[in-house]
């Protein structure tokens, strides 16, 4: 996982994350403001440090959310380019952490749209007789197939909260939505994978 520089210049996509200008001073993150403004100004090195402080923290996220190493590199790779490219009108009303949590979040979104539909089904009958590892690792790849078929706002919620650990706070931080609404989406989430799981989803509605 590595990031290009001349790939700065390639492959914007039209996404909303942007904020618009604000007065230094009057910003909740004001540091993460200034630091903005320098990469906005060309400042090569603190966009460096910004990779190397979040690029770890992404990849884990995009890995979880799309199940596989190649495409969650991509999503970085893709978030950190549209995070150049957006870097003016990042108004410091977020922390830059939590700001490109959102756009890797989007692009992960993005990508499971164009990949719905063709989730192959697990065959119960293919399992057989295998070593507990080997169950726990099919255990994993059934609990991905049933995340994928859930909502967009109650998967983020899930893989946030369950798999990535945030609490509710953190998750209406770096979702824009309250504690309430994050509580209810993983609710909400939980109890339709256990439907799935247990063989009793029957409506298409996931």
């Amino acid at each position: 996982m590595g990031l290009d520089g001349s790939g700065m210049e390639t492959g914007e996509s039209s996404l909303n994350i942007g904020q618009t200008e604000a007065a230094p001073g009057l910003v909740p993150f004001a540091n993460d403001y200034s630091l903005a403004r320098e990469i906005a100004a060309g400042n090569r090195e603190v966009f460096r440090e910004l990779y190397d402080k979040n690029a770890t923290t992404l990849y884990n996220l995009a890995r979880r959310m799309i199940g596989s190493t190649d495409e969650a590199e991509d999503i970085v790779q893709e978030t950190f380019i549209r995070a150049y490219r957006k870097i003016n009108l990042f108004g410091g009303r977020s922390s830059l952490s939590s700001w490109l949590y959102r756009i890797c979040i989007n692009i992960g979104l993005e990508h499971l749209r164009r990949k719905k539909g063709v989730c192959e089904r697990l065959d119960e009958t293919n399992c057989g007789a295998v070593e507990p590892d080997q169950k726990q690792v099919m255990l994993r790849r059934k609990l991905d197939k049933a995340i994928k078929h859930l909502p967009q706002g109650c998967r983020m919620v899930f893989v946030l909260h369950d798999i990535e650990g945030l609490n509710h706070k953190e998750i209406a931080d770096r979702l824009q939505l309250s504690e309430g609404t994050s509580k209810s989406q993983l609710f909400k989430a939980r109890a339709m994978l256990r439907k799935i799981l247990t063989g009793r989803e029957s409506g298409s509605d996931v």
